[in-house]
């Protein structure tokens, strides 16, 4: 994170291009840091912010509508009791 950081600002925009609070800019790149450190192939998720962050990285990333559906029979009919 430290190195994104110091990147950015000796770029004159230590935001890195995000218009988002600069709270949100370090959460973002906090979570970036420690997949980088789990050496996560992907982060599933639907912030565009961080999918700026990660562009040109190793690590993509995977928007929830992205994701496959679920086959139909994988979920499990549960038996609930009738109210009378």
């Amino acid at each position: 994170m430290a190195a994104a950081t110091r990147k950015a600002i000796d770029a004159g925009d230590k935001r890195g291009g995000s218009r988002s609070a600069w709270s949100k800019v370090k959460f973002d790149r906090q979570i970036i840091a420690i997949a980088k450190v789990e050496r996560a192939s992907a982060i599933y998720s639907d912030d565009i912010h961080i999918g700026q962050f990660l562009k040109n990285s190793e690590i993509d990333v995977v928007r929830v509508g992205d994701l496959p559906l679920p086959p139909e029979n994988a979920q499990k009919q549960l038996a609930f009791d009738s109210p009378n």
